[in-house]
């Protein structure tokens, strides 16, 4: 007996492994003192994975295309929600044309690109392969997946600790959006859609759950150390283990995926 459809299993499996990301860097404390927090995260990463679940159903996206997809949804809360496109205090504080550049790369590309799209995509289809004959997401359902992300950014920006750029680094922020975007779309009209059987990967799996074992142990075992604040407070030994590990897997991702010369099954 089902407990639940294949497909909210899937977003269930994306959303749970996102949130393990967030705990490593948060902590704990943070997650037990700050529930209402916890769900908005967790309803941030349920609309994104239900619209990116949906784009490949639909076009049956590729490596690149979901790569691009993911850089393209997650410059907006870097710029938005944390405000960490802008922020002069992280990553070296390498500002060109108003950009942190340093961000651009580790949360832009790496992060957003490889943990949260590809490496993701690929542990939550290890778990519960996706069903592609499942019925496609409506408008009604784009609308409220739209609208719940656009609300939450409102709100974070309330925050006055939120980093804000100027304008120059808002233009360049929407530059990099039209570019992604026109980049996407040439690609999906261009190539053929078709199904790829998931196939596990022993090089995957390593990325997949040592990621899982790895943000399980920083957020438990180093949540009480010292704290950066950036929109949020973070721990900076847990943060520094995280992008060290977030830079090898995006290492290790595209040797393996040139190594292979063909898509790794996400």
């Amino acid at each position: 007996m089902k407990i639940m459809p294949n497909h909210f299993k899937l977003l269930f499996y994306c959303a749970l492994f996102n949130l393990l990301f967030e705990y490593s860097a948060r902590g704990i404390k943070q997650f037990i003192h700050r529930p209402l927090f916890v769900l908005a995260l967790l309803g941030i990463y349920v609309t994104y994975f239900a619209m990116l679940e949906d784009l490949m159903v639909r076009f049956k996206l590729t490596n690149y295309q979901v790569f691009l997809a993911a850089f393209l949804y997650g410059l907006f809360p870097t710029a938005f929600l944390t405000g960490n496109l802008f922020n002069r205090n992280i990553y070296g504080g390498i500002i060109i044309a108003g950009v942190n550049v340093g961000t651009a790369i580790v949360i832009g590309i790496l992060a957003w690109g490889v943990i949260q799209g590809m490496v993701t995509l690929y542990l939550a289809n290890r778990l519960s392969p996706r069903d592609w004959g499942r019925p496609r997401m409506g408008g009604i359902g784009w609308a409220l997946a739209v609208g719940y992300q656009l609300v939450v950014m409102f709100v974070a920006r309330s925050n006055p600790q939120t980093p804000r750029g100027d304008l120059l680094g808002y233009l360049v922020f929407a530059i990099l959006e039209i570019g992604a975007a026109i980049l996407l779309f040439k690609s999906m009209k261009s190539s053929r859609p078709q199904i790829r059987p998931f196939q596990p990967s022993k090089v995957m799996d390593l990325l997949a759950f040592g990621s899982v074992i790895l943000f399980l142990l920083l957020g438990t075992l180093f949540a009480f150390g010292p704290t950066i604040v950036t929109s949020q407070p973070l721990n900076v030994l847990a943060v520094t283990i995280e992008n060290i590990w977030v830079f090898l897997c995006g290492i290790v991702f595209f040797v393996y995926r040139f190594w292979k010369g063909s898509d790794v099954t996400v």
